[in-house]
Formats: C-alpha cells, sequence, structure tokens
C-alpha cells in the first residue's frame, strides 16, 4: 500500500473508531437513565428491549420469529434464546411453533407481558426522549448514517445485510402509526 492510501485507511479506522467509542458512550447512558426503572419491574436492559420490539410489533400484525429478534438487536441466536427462556419462566412471553416449519419459534407477549410493558411504557417515555433536542432531520440523518453503517459492516462481515434490514423495518417500523394511535388513545 502506498503511504497516501496508508494513510486514508487510517483516517477512517480512527473516524469509525471515534464513532464506536461515542456510539458505546449514548448506549450506556441510556442504559444507565433506564435502571432505575428496570429494577423496579425487576427486568435487564436486554430484557426490555425484547418485550418493547414484541410489544411494538404486536401493532404491525406480522409474526415474530427469535431469529428475527437475534438479528435485530445483533446478538446469537442463543444468547436470545435465554432471553426468552427466562422471559417465558415469568410469563411474560409465550413460545409457538408452527406446523409448517417446526424449527422456527414464534414469539408474542402474554398477557402479563403486554401489562408490564404498559406499567413502565410511560416511564421509557420519558427517559429517553429527546423531543426538543433532536430534530426530525437529525434522526434521518442519525437513522440513514447508522443504517449505512450496519450495511456496510454486514457486508463486511459476509453476511446480507438485507436481514438486518428486513428485521427492523418488520419489528420496529411496520405497525408505528397504529403503536402511535394507540398511545394517543390510551394517553401514554
Amino acid at each position: 500500500m502506498k503511504d497516501n492510501e496508508t494513510g486514508k485507511v487510517l483516517e477512517t479506522y480512527l473516524r469509525v473508531q471515534q464513532f464506536y467509542v461515542l456510539a458505546e458512550q449514548c448506549l450506556n447512558l441510556i442504559q444507565k437513565s433506564m435502571q432505575p426503572v428496570l429494577k423496579d419491574f425487576k427486568l435487564n436492559h436486554s430484557q426490555h428491549l425484547v418485550l418493547l420490539i414484541l410489544w411494538y410489533s404486536d401493532f404491525s400484525g406480522n409474526e415474530i420469529f427469535s431469529t428475527e429478534l437475534a438479528y435485530l438487536l445483533g446478538l446469537e441466536k442463543h444468547s436470545i434464546s435465554t432471553i426468552i427462556d427466562n422471559l417465558y419462566k415469568r410469563g411474560l412471553v409465550a413460545r409457538y411453533r408452527k406446523k409448517e416449519d417446526r424449527r422456527a419459534v414464534n414469539i408474542k407477549l402474554t398477557e402479563e407481558g403486554i401489562a408490564l410493558v404498559k406499567a413502565h411504557h410511560p416511564q421509557t417515555v420519558e427517559k429517553i426522549s429527546f423531543e426538543s433536542k433532536l430534530t426530525d432531520n437529525d434522526f434521518e440523518f442519525l437513522f440513514s448514517f447508522l443504517e449505512s453503517l450496519r450495511d456496510i459492516t454486514a457486508e463486511k462481515n459476509n453476511q446480507s445485510s438485507s436481514i438486518y434490514s428486513s428485521a427492523f423495518k418488520k419489528l420496529l417500523v411496520d405497525g408505528q402509526e397504529k403503536y402511535v394511535e394507540h398511545c394517543i388513545k390510551e394517553g401514554n
């Protein structure tokens, strides 16, 4: 590699490294802000995310598979299985298999799971809403950047970026309008 090319590679590396550390700081700060809420409901961060994702996805009417949760959260399949097992033992989620494909495990919130999410939802919204600090343009830029970074990283690791983007769309984006309508109707 020529010196100029090496310099560009190192500049890119340093930018990605800075982003990586800043992203980690932001995630850790959000997790810290949520700790009191999660402690009250005896949840860890991963369990909380899975419950919220399952609740959001209920509004889309989509069936949710454990592998999709793993892709969405960037976890290994065995890690998501452990999280789901713990939620299942608490009666917060149900697992079922389709007759057509016994390997695929569908996950759904139970009535207890829905009640728990609804109980801590107002506190979650309060803790992680930045409505007066970030604009729609800020979010659009962040989403575009992060989606590009996710896709590049997946491809660099010989993975199809579409498995991640489709899980994101199916589990978080589809049904957002119904979710907002529900929250407005419920007053939270």
